[in-house]
């Protein structure tokens, strides 16, 4: 009987294979279904895009900012390269170093701010080369968000009348003493020392200054008012062309239209041919909700210049 059982063979149990099924993106249905691949492919790279895109909005600093945060990503790849490339003169930075006791250095400027990335990283070469101590510079980060365009919490960059980026204002002892507004005159190393030495250059865009410290300073309406008659001081300022760049970006994008028709009134009568002024004019109207106004300027700035795309489009809406 033993031996009948061990003779005996079991049949071998039969292995059941489970098929896994095809699961989106696996390699089994881009093997079976090639004509998958491109599509998939590019909704991954329509996905990364759209990732890509918000992490560039998300990525703007606002308020304080430190230099380790300028060394991290997404900011280190503009920052490390224009500090390496941003050696001063070995002389300048010889004569900076004895006359930075008692100055600071606030450096208002945006991540998205094309001048701010190159000025800043060299900014900081600069100091780090006169061997200034390490609380010299001060960074403050600007908002490009609409509506609160070049701002940051608290507002410090309007009690400074901040009004493009980077402006550098230095200090000594806490009282300005001068400051570099978009980009030097000479150099950054030339311009500081200009700066220190009591000799420093009056800031750019003199007129935009001016209208910023108006806008800052006065009610609206009497603001408004003012500029009905300033044709003849803001002429007397000089650089009286940037005031289309300062209706557009600093009362335009946060939501002051009123603002910028009284200030885009004074510019056409400067400039009667600026098809941009007519333009920022018929967008100041859309704003306001005068839709007929908006369209009349669209128009005018067509008759000046044909191939004007934003005019096109404010007809069309």
């Amino acid at each position: 009987m033993a031996s009948k059982l061990r003779g005996h063979s079991r049949p071998a149990p039969r292995l059941r294979v489970m098929k896994r099924p095809f699961l989106p993106g696996s390699s089994s249905l881009l093997a079976r279904r090639p004509v998958l691949r491109p599509l998939l492919t590019l909704l991954g790279v329509v996905a990364g895009l759209a990732s890509s895109a918000a992490a560039q909005d998300a990525a703007a600093l606002v308020g304080p900012v430190t230099r380790a945060q300028l060394r991290q990503p997404p900011y280190a790849s503009w920052f490390e390269r224009n500090y390496a490339d941003g050696a001063p003169d070995p002389s300048v930075a010889a004569s900076l170093a004895p006359k930075l006791a008692g100055i600071s250095i606030e450096a208002y400027f945006g991540t998205w701010c094309g001048d701010s990335r190159r000025q800043i990283p060299r900014l900081a070469r600069l100091l780090d080369e006169a061997h200034a101590p390490e609380n010299t510079l001060t960074l403050i980060g600007l908002s490009d968000r609409t509506g609160e365009f070049k701002q940051s919490p608290g507002r410090p960059e309007a009690a400074r009348l901040v009004h493009r980026t980077p402006t550098l204002i230095v200090l000594r002892e806490g009282r300005e003493i001068g400051r570099i507004v978009e980009t030097p005159a000479a150099s950054l190393g030339a311009d500081l020392l200009a700066i220190l030495d009591g000799k420093g250059k009056a800031p750019k865009y003199p007129a935009e200054a001016w209208v910023h410290r108006l806008f800052s300073e006065k009610p609206s309406a009497e603001a408004i008012r003012t500029l009905a008659t300033a044709d003849d001081q803001v002429k007397s300022l000089g650089e009286t062309d940037s005031l289309s760049h300062y209706a557009e970006h600093d009362l335009l994008k946060n939501g002051r239209p009123r603002e910028a028709v009284a200030l885009l009134e004074l510019y056409l009568r400067l400039y009667p041919d600026s098809a941009h002024g007519h333009v920022l004019m018929a967008e100041a109207f859309r704003d306001l909700g005068r839709a007929e106004d908006s369209a009349n300027w669209a128009r005018k700035a067509l008759s000046l210049d044909k191939a004007n795309a934003r005019a096109r489009k404010l007809l069309e809406q």
